[in-house]
């Protein structure tokens, strides 16, 4: 096993625990937003807090999501129109250059991202009353998974052979 199998294996169980995350993250939005029709609806009593509890939950969701498609490579992409009209070299360049382009992106995102959470996330949510840390840690946290994921990304495009790249 060379050095790519083996990070392929481990960035996949990161990313089985990502999609994980994503179920309990989903599970708990569903029962909050059940909790709060009934209560809203049947009992004329509605909480405070569910609607911002339900935001932060769909923030890390979102981010989360985003995460879980970047290491399956199921965004949306374009690549189909650039590598049908060059040869497989050209486009082994073309895709060492977008994925090392979007680990940059990523990096320096999540960089500023941890700067600014870290400045302002003192400050409490007005109905929770939780630090603004915890829903803002979202786009860091899984910032930096995603930077990991498009260097590994880059790494493969690096080294796989001329016969296995894809028009």
């Amino acid at each position: 096993m060379n050095i790519v199998q083996v990070s392929d294996k481990v960035l996949d169980a990161i990313n089985t625990l990502m999609e994980y995350l994503m179920g309990i993250l989903f599970l708990v939005l569903v029962g909050i937003t059940f909790q709060e029709v009934l209560r809203r609806y049947l009992f004329n009593d509605p909480t405070h807090w569910a609607s911002e509890a339900s935001r932060f939950l769909l923030i890390w969701m979102t981010f989360t999501g985003a995460c879980i498609v970047t290491r399956l490579v199921t965004h949306l992409t374009m690549g189909f129109t650039i590598h049908r009209f060059v040869n497989k070299s050209k486009s082994k360049m073309i895709k060492v250059f977008i994925s090392a382009a979007a680990a940059v992106a990523m990096i320096i995102l999540t960089y500023y991202s941890a700067k600014v959470t870290l400045l302002a996330g003192y400050r409490a949510a007005p109905m929770t009353g939780i630090p603004m840390y915890y829903p803002w840690a979202a786009l860091p946290v899984n910032g930096a998974i995603m930077s990991i994921y498009m260097i590994a990304e880059t790494v493969k495009h690096i080294y796989e052979n001329e016969e296995e790249v894809t028009p």
